[in-house]
């Protein structure tokens, strides 16, 4: 038994039999609500986040990603509706995630400044690089690569998933258009109660 509400929205399309477009479209409509809604809350809570503390780019940047994440729930809707476009919006919010989050990243890391980083550093943090026996001098050497890394990691793991994604909505077209067909005609060949 679904929630109430989700039950609804299942019912807007009627169930078929399970050939493999059918369990296609499925997994499709899974994957994006869980992907979609995850995306649009995390998103735009860190984005709320930003706008409390004044860092204008996270706001803008959240609020891209945010939007994207209701692009894709917008496109789920419109498979629900029996529209097979929406896998447009799927594979479109995956592309907006994915050049936002590179772009972000990209710019971080022309933007590093070891001296900022250093300046930023508190008489707290000092000691307790001082507990664990780290110099300054240690830690500057550290700093590039880890930031480097940080970025980097952040841009590979983001083009296998949301490139990942996208590819994975974009290959899975040609399935969902014949299932929402075979739904149309099942649908159509039912007589009116």
């Amino acid at each position: 038994m679904l929630k109430p509400g989700v039950e609804e929205t299942f019912t807007l399309l009627p169930r078929m039999t399970d050939s493999p477009s059918e369990k296609t479209l499925r997994s499709v409509l899974t994957l994006s609500a869980i992907d979609g809604w995850s995306v649009a809350l995390f998103a735009g809570f860190c984005t709320l986040i930003s706008l409390v503390f004044g860092e204008w780019v996270g706001v803008y940047i959240g609020g891209l990603i945010t939007a994207a994440g209701v692009m894709e729930l917008r496109g789920r809707r419109q498979l629900l509706r029996g529209e097979a476009n929406g896998m447009n919006g799927l594979v479109r919010a995956q592309l907006i995630i994915l050049a936002t989050i590179l772009l972000y990243a990209f710019r971080n890391l022309l933007a590093f400044d070891e001296a900022t980083i250093m300046e930023g550093m508190t008489p707290d943090m000092r000691l307790v690089l001082d507990q664990y026996g780290i110099s300054i001098e240690t830690l500057r050497t550290m700093i590039k690569p880890i930031y480097y890394g940080f970025y980097l990691v952040v841009m590979g793991v983001t083009v296998l998933f949301n490139g990942g994604l996208a590819l994975f909505y974009r290959t899975r077209r040609e399935k969902i258009t014949e299932a929402l067909a075979a739904r149309r005609v099942a649908t159509s060949a039912v007589p009116p109660a």
